[in-house]
């Protein structure tokens, strides 16, 4: 099974609006340009705000994924030659010699694995002396019996009889001694040995060579119950030939099977491989279909994942084994940071409010015009990250970017805005950790760890009653994470301030920073609108200050 080959595209870590969408945004973009099949993924769950922009749009949230181990559904497998359980072993081998298959899944009419049979299997069957009743005992079908012959059928009664006995070739005198009712019996041309069959009352009369049924004998076929066959094989072919008439179920392997699913991930599947000895496993998708089958050596030098990154440029911002994955590019508008690459990469990292302005200035350079939903999702990041154009990290760029999508959206900048931002401010019975976990970025900063997290507000009053409970579960989350510091920051939309709430170590110097003094865990911030431009530098030098202070 061939796939085109996958290419996920990846936002950080608690995503927010412009993480989410530009991620699905430089999806569209890839696959319209290149011959990658262009995945959006995300690394956690989806605020209220994105959610707002994806359901405006009619756009599908991204997958989720948390680690860049390769599944099976990912690499190419074997096709799946799932057989019918009455399938002439004759059949099975032919089939597996010219698909050069190790073995065949048997499976019912819904494809759902019944069991597995190997060419050794089949071989082994071969070198074993089975006795004269193999194809009674194995309840072969008449229709095996005629196909592995390249036989037809001359008489068929109404009636026939049960084909429970053994093979004979009628070959000598007194053959009333050996041949016994239900028997399957090999003759040729000759009206003697015919009739003593039928009157012995075979099952099946195979008639070799392409002998003719003698003269009068249909009539005694018809009066007791006889099959009748011809076959253009000798009889010693034809000897050799019925044994390969036998269902493959008569053979399978139907207990202790070991199976794997499209979804499971490499590093099990070699793990199972290990302490097994099959040389192939059948592979089933989400309702246990049999899709293909799966060997060892599909699992040498399995290609690393291959990732872009898009609105964030840390490792520890990013899906945690990111090391498993080639990074093709990164696409953002932070500060360069700690993610280190294996080969020369497209970096692209420009000064703007939002890694969608970037993104939108690669459709049009490119000459592609975006969809509908594509821009929709780019003016929903743009309006998100710059606080409708008013942070103090909005450039022209971002002016002229949401300007020229805004037609295409097919959206009122204002009006959409405000709707989006009401449904993503609603802070109404929000649990404090949800505040405190749900737009967060951790920061290495000189050795210290601190998380901050931002929540956006059109009333920042609206935190009042549970500040005391905040304080409380960012106390819980600093000291369960290791943390040195734990912020909060809580933005009022229009009024253009914040409220900083702090935790921690160097909460004094912080504030101080800000020509402010801490109260209760918290100090204002006057204009503060960006966590990036306006909060993390000043964190930054407040922190090294009390760190130097202190050598």
């Amino acid at each position: 099974m061939k796939h085109n080959e996958i290419l996920y595209i990846s936002g950080h870590q608690v995503p927010d609006t412009d993480s989410i969408c530009s991620a699905i945004a430089y999806a569209e973009l890839k696959n319209r340009t290149t011959d990658y099949e262009a995945v959006p993924i995300r690394l956690g769950d989806i605020n209220q705000e994105t959610r707002f922009a994806l359901d405006y749009f009619g756009v599908k949230s991204p997958i989720f994924r948390d680690t860049m181990q390769a599944q099976l559904s990912e690499i190419n497998i074997d096709t799946s030659y799932g057989i019918s359980p009455t399938t002439t072993l004759a059949r099975a081998t032919q089939i597996i010699q010219e698909n050069h298959q190790n073995s065949l899944s048997i499976v019912d009419d819904d494809q759902k694995l019944l069991g597995v049979i190997s060419l050794s299997n089949i071989t082994n069957s071969y070198a074993t002396v089975w006795n004269d009743n193999i194809l009674g005992r194995s309840e072969t079908p008449l229709e095996n019996i005629v196909e592995v012959l390249s036989g037809q059928i001359v008489y068929w009664p109404e009636k026939p009889r049960e084909r429970s006995g053994s093979i004979h070739i009628h070959a000598m005198d007194h053959i009333n001694e050996i041949i016994a009712e239900n028997d399957i019996v090999v003759v040729g041309d000759r009206p003697k040995a015919q009739e003593e069959s039928i009157r012995i009352g075979a099952s099946v009369l195979i008639l070799t060579n392409n002998a003719e049924l003698a003269e009068g004998m249909e009539e005694l076929c018809k009066a007791y119950r006889v099959t009748v066959l011809r076959t253009p094989n000798s009889t010693y072919s034809t000897a050799r030939l019925l044994p390969q008439a036998v269902p493959v179920r008569f053979l399978m392997t139907s207990e202790n099977l070991v199976t794997f699913h499209l979804s499971e991930y490499l590093d099990e599947v070699q793990e199972i491989m290990a302490t097994t000895r099959f040389r192939s496993y059948p592979v089933l998708d989400g309702r246990d279909r049999v899709v293909g089958s799966i060997s060892r050596y599909h699992l040498i030098n399995t290609p690393k994942k291959k990732i872009i990154l898009v609105d964030h440029n840390e490792s520890t911002q990013s899906v945690p084994d990111l090391n498993r994955a080639d990074i093709l590019e990164i696409i953002d508008h932070h500060r360069v940071a700690n993610v280190n690459t294996a080969a020369p990469i497209y970096f692209r990292v420009m000064p703007v409010g939002c890694t969608s302005t970037i993104i939108s200035q690669m459709y049009f350079e490119q000459g592609v015009r975006p969809s509908r939903e594509a821009a929709g999702m780019m003016c929903s990041a743009i309006i998100s990250d710059t606080l409708l154009l008013r942070s103090p990290t909005t450039t022209d760029l971002d002016r002229l970017a949401l300007e020229r999508l805004a037609p295409i959206a097919g959206i009122n900048v204002e009006k959409y805005a405000m709707e989006m931002f009401r449904a993503g401010t609603d802070l109404t019975g929000k649990d404090p950790i949800d505040l405190l976990t749900g737009d967060v970025k951790p920061f290495d900063i000189e050795g210290s760890k601190v998380k901050v997290a931002q929540v956006f507000t059109l009333n920042s009053d609206s935190l009042k009653e549970m500040e005391p409970e905040l304080i409380r579960s960012m106390q819980q989350l600093r000291k369960e994470q290791g943390l040195e510091t734990y912020l909060l920051v809580v933005t009022d939309i229009f009024a253009e301030n914040s409220l900083i709430f702090i935790d921690g170590a160097f909460a004094e110097e912080i504030a101080q920073e800000f020509h402010e003094k801490l109260q209760d865990h918290c100090y204002p911030g006057i204009g503060l609108l960006s966590r990036k431009k306006q909060l993390v530098p000043k964190l930054t030098a407040a922190i090294s200050r009390a760190k130097e202070k202190n050598r």
